[in-house]
């Protein structure tokens, strides 16, 4: 079950966020007071996937898994996600579902922001959050091209066709000799 926790017990957590990384002490007290911390069991979700959702999240401690739900409404598991990194990004530019199920794989302590909480962050400590702004774009870009490598191995053949030309090929030449009997 999640909960709610103090706050700035977290602020040295915090540093090692990715996105939070550069941003100065007092910048990420100002962040603090917009955000929420909250705790996780193991399994348990924290966004699913088809939701609208409007936060931003940041691992403090744990790990998650970030799995979808196929055609055939088989779970997926495309990444995890652990500490020191975010998911839910896109939901800061973008009012629309969720295109995943994130779940706990672990106890896992997270920091959440709403979109409005940090849109006023951006509009009203504009140098914090510039730099806030172009790490979550910084983030975005390199998951997409995480998964654009991973559509070119899919797209890769699993079979080397030379060799596979190869075998057909002897196969088609063979003498069709009669099986040994045995006698």
């Amino acid at each position: 079950m999640e909960e709610e926790v103090q706050l700035e017990k977290f602020l040295p957590e915090l540093k090692s966020i990715e996105i939070f990384h550069w941003l100065h002490e007092t910048e990420l007290r100002k962040l603090l007071i917009i955000s929420t911390i909250l705790h996780f069991d193991k399994a348990e979700t924290i966004i699913n996937q088809g939701d609208v959702g409007n936060h931003v999240y940041a691992v403090i401690k744990g790990e998650v898994e970030v799995s979808i739900k196929d055609k055939n409404d088989q779970k997926v598991v495309i990444c995890n996600i652990g500490e020191g990194e975010i998911f839910g990004e896109a939901a800061i530019f973008l009012a629309s579902k969720r295109t995943a199920t994130i779940a706990c794989r672990e106890e896992t302590t997270v920091i959440q922001i709403s979109r409005q909480d940090l849109i006023y962050f951006f509009k009203t400590h504009p140098h914090a959050g510039n730099k806030l702004l172009m790490l979550i774009v910084l983030s975005l870009l390199k998951k997409l091209r995480h998964a654009n490598e991973d559509l070119v191995l899919e797209k890769q053949p699993s079979v080397d066709f030379a060799q596979a030309a190869k075998l057909i090929q002897e196969f088609i030449q063979e003498t069709g000799r009669p099986p040994r009997s045995s006698e």
